[in-house]
């Protein structure tokens, strides 16, 4: 347990990084750029989502979960990754045209092409991450990370700046990959170099074809979102879409991630331990939601003053889906983690069965709701409520091969919602106050609503007993800050 809370630590260290490197970027980018352009780039990557998974074609998820790795398991993956990179360049390549047809608007088809590019290079470094991360060394895939990434969005940022546009965002992506696949060979300790082959294309095939499959259906269905508002509404709508779940993606995409990365692993070494994993899971999701509840309750309240500190004013017609999209952030974070437990267990066909009901009827409906409502508000409410609906199925499916405790996760999710409202009175008062609308006033006000936040929340988790007021990361962290507070306070 030691070493997956030294891997949560550094897991999160370098998501908080990369979060303000995030930010950083898209704060400057959102003034270097059009919404216009920035959508285009958005659709770009809708129309290519498709092909980004089967390039995947969980090869590393296959790498990681498989209990006896061999050689030959390891050149499979690569000849798979080469084979299916060198295809998808061809077809996405070739294809560009037929998106610059459709939209009427040929600079996509240029934007296109070069992010096709990303399917070649991305091979290198399939094989280097997923052992990093099967053999849980995180303090190595840090280093390549963060490193490629200040890389990367040095360049984007340096060709945005330059007047490259939508372009400069897929060449910046580009070089940022390149880094990633020459920094993860060298964190490797065994830097063979691998022939690729296909001997156990069978495993691989059975393993990757399932996993595919959840992974292009609910590809399919997020960006069938952007494709079709970017069709019906323009690239503009797309992008204030984007920018309403952005604030929502800082914690189910950026911080779920992180998470994600080291629960994975986590999952599939405790299933082969024959450990208990429902006990895992529940003390997961009480984590999650006394984090993530807050999280998405402040940022609703406080979205439009978010948006312009981060974004500029060009964005004020995004703050009303914050709130609708946060709502579906706090439904989801009771179920982030069933599905990848699913799959660390093996079942890998339940993960799929999941997505084949909830996806399509996802994309289905907002597809449906843009055409008859024809506004960005109608796509919030509903992606709001597929969210939360989505829930009680998901644990219907988890039940079939782990049973639920719903006594304990009814109690760790009481104890997460207390902890919520009790950290949301002083920012909601604070809220109260009739401001002059001033950049300065509004830094002072959003960065006192979060001092209250944090405190209020910090007291609430220690006072309920919540769970994770016994995890050594927690008292660590609490014992840091008030070692802190006493030093500042003798200063």
């Amino acid at each position: 347990m030691t070493t997956v809370r030294r891997a949560l630590v550094l897991s999160m260290a370098e998501r908080y990084v990369l979060i303000a490197l995030g930010l950083l970027s898209n704060i400057l980018i959102a003034r270097l750029l059009t919404p216009e352009e920035i959508g285009l780039y958005s659709v770009s990557l809708a129309l290519i989502g498709i092909a980004q998974v089967l390039r995947d074609f969980g090869i590393g998820s296959f790498l990681i979960q498989v209990k006896e790795l061999t050689t030959a398991h390891l050149r499979t993956a690569f000849g798979f990754s080469l084979i299916i990179g060198i295809t998808l360049f061809v077809i996405i390549f070739g294809g560009a045209k037929f998106a610059g047809d459709f939209y009427n608007d040929q600079r996509i088809i240029d934007t296109i092409r070069i992010s096709s590019l990303n399917f070649l290079i991305i091979p290198f470094s399939t094989i280097s991450l997923s052992l990093l991360r099967r053999q849980m060394q995180f303090n190595r895939l840090v280093s390549v990370t963060l490193g490629a990434t200040i890389i990367g969005t040095s360049a984007t940022l340096l060709l945005a700046y330059l007047g490259f546009g939508a372009n400069g965002l897929a060449m910046g992506a580009v070089i940022g990959n390149i880094a990633t696949g020459i920094g993860s060979w060298f964190a490797r300790t065994d830097r063979q170099l691998l022939l690729p082959g296909l001997s156990e294309w069978r495993t691989l095939l059975n393993f990757g074809t399932r996993v595919s499959t959840t992974s292009v259906i609910t590809t399919i269905s997020m960006d069938i979102n952007d494709l079709a508002v970017g069709k019906i509404l323009g690239f503009a709508p797309v992008a204030m879409i984007s920018r309403g779940q952005g604030l929502m993606n800082l914690f189910h995409r950026d911080l779920m991630a992180a998470i994600r990365n080291v629960a994975y692993p986590a999952f599939a070494k405790a299933h082969r331990e024959n450990q208990d994993l429902e006990a895992q899971h529940v003390f997961s999701v009480a984590v999650i939601t006394a984090l993530a509840w807050p999280f998405y309750a402040f940022t609703s309240l406080y979205a439009l003053e978010l948006l312009r500190l981060l974004f500029g004013p060009q964005w004020d017609a995004a703050a009303p889906l914050v709130p609708w999209f946060c709502l579906a952030g706090a439904a989801a974070a009771t179920c982030n983690l069933v599905l990848p437990m699913l799959t660390a267990r093996g079942r890998v066909d339940l993960a799929t069965q999941a997505d084949l009901i909830i996806q399509p009827i996802r994309a289905v409906v907002l597809v449906v709701g843009v055409m008859i409502f024809q506004s960005i508000e109608s796509f919030a409410i509903l992606f709001a409520a597929i969210s939360t609906l989505a829930v009680p199925y998901i644990y219907h499916i988890k039940s079939k091969a782990q049973p639920t405790d719903v006594t304990s996760m009814f109690v760790v999710m009481k104890k997460s919602m207390l902890i919520t409202v009790y950290a949301l009175v002083g920012p909601a008062l604070v809220a109260q106050y009739p401001g002059d609308g001033t950049t300065g006033q509004s830094v002072a006000l959003v960065a006192l609503s979060a001092i209250l936040c944090g405190a209020t929340w910090t007291a609430a988790v220690i006072l309920l007993k919540h769970p994770m007021s016994d995890d050594p990361l927690f008292k660590r962290a609490l014992g840091f800050i008030l070692r802190n507070d006493t030093y500042s306070n003798k200063a």
